[in-house]
């Protein structure tokens, strides 16, 4: 038949989001049905022995759906695999999971595997170091030391100085043997005990890795950024994190630099614009300096240590927004460019430029305003003037 092969999900059934349970119980619905001895076709019953195995087994299922690849794969069962032993029994010459066909009544164990496909590159390493708002403005470089663990050379990352092929499986880390269950002969490959599924024995252990197969290994990252950087910005350095035995190469480390949540000038400074290329402030005034403007020293730009003078203009009101140009972060990248610095005015009126206001106050700036006071026509008894002031 022509068209794409079949997945082992499609062969039973089921989806990748099914749960082993939901997968077995899956197989062993389709087991009564297509069960030679129910008149069930062979190779189809082959089919669904192969694809509950793989997929019921957390690590093959793991490979199967990220790589595509089956491990532990050992070829196809030959064709004949099914044949009359008198009694309407068959036997069984392919791999059969014991544990999920019968529970426990065999006893625990994972079935033994031969060689296993290596992955590319695990997934990277991922460490956030804060940075301070002055830090990203002038730049700053920092070291960041690993520990790693490389393959002992050596070795060869085996861990033996010497070394053999382990004799009662043959060198293939699993044995195969046959069981019979009343009318019923199953093979069955399981991990060689001996050798504890690795197909060699050690005689004698490594001395520069004690028979690890790794060493110790430090190493030192050096991290610079250029003025300006922007949050969140990703250093990375390829293949410096630990060997490991599932993998061709050793996984990257990423580092990424945040703002410092303890950076004390970063609570009232802050980076604003589409590329974070401003800076922006709140100034409080009170009534007197809001109304004839003064002369305000902003503490914290870090361009400035010894503060930020500035002259806000008299007449300056709750939520008035001036701009500096210029004073805002360098711009990365581009020599010389910087952003701008914004500043939003609070006021904050004190009791005593309140009365200072009500009585002196009016009488002084009443000449001045008086002609755009536009008051609402009533009777004089009409207007009520009993209120006070509530906090």
């Amino acid at each position: 038949m022509s068209g794409a092969k079949p997945s082992l999900y499609d062969i039973l059934g089921v989806s990748k989001t099914d749960s082993c349970n939901d997968i077995k119980k899956a197989y062993f619905r389709l087991a009564k049905t297509h069960h030679p001895d129910k008149g069930g076709d062979p190779e189809k019953f082959k089919e669904l022995n192969r694809a509950s195995e793989i997929l019921t087994d957390e690590s093959k299922r793991r490979m199967y759906d990220e790589l595509g690849i089956i491990e532990g794969e050992n070829g196809n069962a030959p064709d004949g695999a099914f044949h009359g032993m008198g009694g309407g029994g068959f036997a069984f010459p392919f791999d059969i999971n014991m544990n999920d066909l019968f529970g426990s009544m065999f006893g625990g164990g994972q079935q033994g595997r031969g060689p296993v496909r290596k992955g590319r590159k695990p997934s990277p390493s991922v460490q956030s170091v804060g940075i301070s708002l002055e830090q990203f403005y002038l730049g700053h470089s920092f070291d960041v030391h690993i520990n790693r663990q490389s393959f002992c050379k050596a070795c060869s990352n085996t861990g033996a100085k010497t070394k053999e092929s382990c004799r009662p499986c043959g060198g293939r880390g699993v044995v195969v043997q046959m069981m019979q269950m009343g009318p019923m002969t199953m093979q069955t490959t399981g991990p060689c005990l001996d050798c504890h599924g690795k197909g060699e024995k050690v005689l004698e252990a490594c001395d520069k890795c004690a028979g690890s197969g790794f060493l110790a290994e430090k190493r030192n990252l050096t991290v610079s950024i250029l003025p300006g950087t922007r949050p969140g910005e990703v250093y990375m350095f390829p293949e410096v994190c630990s060997d490991h035995s599932g993998f061709e190469k050793p996984g990257d480390a990423h580092i990424v630099v945040v703002e410092d949540p303890n950076d004390s000038v970063g609570r009232f400074i802050k980076r604003a614009g589409d590329q974070l290329q401003h800076l922006e402030t709140t100034l409080t005034l009170t009534l007197a300096e809001s109304l004839i403007g003064c002369v305000v020293r902003v503490d914290g730009h870090p361009g400035y240590r010894d503060g930020l003078h500035l002259q806000i203009p008299a007449g300056s009101f709750q939520g008035d927004r001036y701009c500096l140009t210029g004073y805002g972060m360098p711009i990365a990248g581009q020599i010389g460019s910087y952003g701008d610095f914004f500043v939003r005015i609070e006021v904050v009126i004190k009791p005593t430029e309140r009365k200072l206001f009500a009585t002196k106050g009016r009488k002084a700036l009443a000449p001045l305003f008086e002609g755009y006071v536009h008051d609402a026509e009533c009777a004089k008894e009409d207007i009520k003037t009993e209120l006070y002031l509530h906090k």
